[in-house]
């Protein structure tokens, strides 16, 4: 497999981040009828371990994945916080922090495990 440059992967998770914000602030009424067939905390985990694995995979901080997954973390504590304030209809949860943080360790740990692997030969 090719070597995929850091850029790609900075740009898709920033990318990947902007569709995770969008849909977070969007008022439960407007959301896709999918997500509402789908159990919440999965959504949130789903979000925040592929927002975890392209940043992952795009970091070559010294400080190893923490710095990804504190960009990760502190994304999904920020709309939790804000959530609450700009959208009706949405409410501060730490459950979905839990599902958010649970999801940004498998992501980051999978790009670390196996992603660099098999993309970074």
């Amino acid at each position: 497999m090719p070597n995929i440059p850091r850029a790609i992967w900075l740009t898709a998770g920033a990318l990947w981040c902007a569709v995770v914000i969008y849909f977070s602030l969007l008022a439960p009424s407007q959301l896709p009828d999918i997500f509402l067939n789908i159990k919440d905390l999965f959504l949130h985990f789903g979000a925040y371990s592929v927002a975890a694995f392209l940043l992952t995979m795009g970091s070559r901080s010294p400080r190893g994945p923490w710095k990804p997954a504190l960009v990760s973390f502190a994304l999904g504590v920020g709309l939790e916080i804000v959530q609450p304030i700009v959208t009706v209809g949405r409410t501060f949860s730490y459950a979905d922090m839990a599902a958010n943080t649970v999801g940004l360790i498998f992501g980051m740990l999978l790009a670390l495990r196996i992603g660099k692997r098999i993309f970074n030969p």
